[in-house]
């Protein structure tokens, strides 16, 4: 199942509220030397009033959490992959995109995002809980790392768990946004993606995405692509998918993890009922441009592939993924096949 396909299952957290226990009642004790008038009692109560003042105030910070709502904030049962820490605003600190004096540029794309969590994956005794986005997100930083320490340029559709059109714009002109249907806000947010990769320059596209089914038995790897003649560059794009799918067999097979091998897959290929964003019988992020007369789409301008490593609908797809040094392993194995690539292909265009 191709991961562009949107998801809109979501999932919430609810915050415990408090105690409700009543404060204890009774006077104040009395104090020794106490005068009986209303003078002395009325100087032990205001001081008494002071004192609860200051422990209150003492007591203000522990008692509110980072939003200044009382009560533990729940921590879901989810995996999380380390993503870029937020600045003192709140907001995931932009990329590094050091990209002018690169040889190669590539673009990286985390699946998903923002109100999209892509595949959504229950908790059970075999593997926790996962959401695709954040796993997504967490080996782009990845793979950006380790290319850029081959020298390699990069650039990052989305570096945080915000959605790329983050202001709901009407990117691709159609004059539809989220607001109109999820179909027009999914076009926008893809379109918004693929215009970073084209005003980069980057040379190669590789969006991450993870696997999801309803038969929890399906499981394995499969890299997809969108072949000639449906694009200029079908032949670049199938020998990428081909190097990414071998390496990442290999990196497999050292690990010693059994799974399914499901080949390079070109686009029309897919089941189109999978494709519902009027995108013909292909992948958006590297299918051809689209001119319709409801919407559009520019296409990508390099060539590019879609990655699945594992589905996160199975057991033990999900286990192996869930492991931080598996998904380096992956990430390295991505980066293996991209280095190949420029080795067959040192220029572009």
């Amino acid at each position: 199942m191709s991961g562009e396909s949107p998801s809109p299952t979501a999932q919430s957290q609810g915050s415990g509220g408090g105690s409700g226990d009543e404060p204890p009642s009774g006077g104040l004790p009395d104090l020794p030397g106490r005068s009986g008038g209303r003078g002395g009692t009325r100087i032990v109560v205001l001081g008494a009033l002071l004192f609860v003042a200051m422990a209150a105030i003492a007591l203000l910070p522990r008692l509110l959490d980072g939003d200044g709502n009382t009560g533990p904030t729940p921590t879901p049962e989810m995996i999380q992959t380390p993503t870029p820490r937020p600045d003192d605003s709140g907001v995931a600190a932009a990329p590094t995109q050091s990209i002018q004096d690169a040889e190669h540029v590539v673009c990286i794309d985390a699946g998903h995002g923002g109100w999209d969590t892509g595949f959504t994956r229950e908790a059970n005794s075999r593997a926790p809980a996962i959401l695709e986005k954040e796993i997504t997100l967490g080996m782009a930083w990845m793979l950006k790392e380790r290319l850029e320490s081959e020298g390699i340029g990069v650039v990052l559709t989305r570096p945080s768990g915000l959605a790329v059109n983050l202001f709901n714009e009407d990117v691709n002109g159609d004059g539809q946004t989220l607001q109109d249907s999820q179909q027009a806000g999914d076009r926008d947010e893809l379109q918004a993606r693929i215009n970073i990769c084209n005003d980069a320059g980057a040379d190669l596209l590789i969006s991450l995405h993870l696997n999801g089914f309803d038969d929890t038995s399906a499981r394995g790897y499969e890299v997809l692509y969108t072949r000639a003649p449906f694009r200029e560059f079908g032949d670049r794009n199938a020998d990428l998918a081909t190097f990414v799918y071998r390496a990442i067999g290999t990196a497999y097979d050292e690990l010693g993890f059994n799974t399914n091998p499901r080949g390079v897959i070109s686009d029309d290929e897919l089941d189109a009922t999978l494709h519902n964003l009027g995108a013909e019988r292909h992948l958006i992020m590297t299918g051809p441009g689209i001119q319709n007369a409801d919407f559009t789409l520019v296409p990508s301008a390099m060539p590019g592939i879609v990655v699945e490593p594992v589905f996160i609908s199975n057991d033990d797809d999900a286990a192996f993924i869930a492991v931080t040094d598996n998904q380096r392993r992956l990430v390295d194995a991505y980066a293996d096949g991209i280095l190949t690539y420029f080795q067959q292909y040192p220029q572009w265009p």
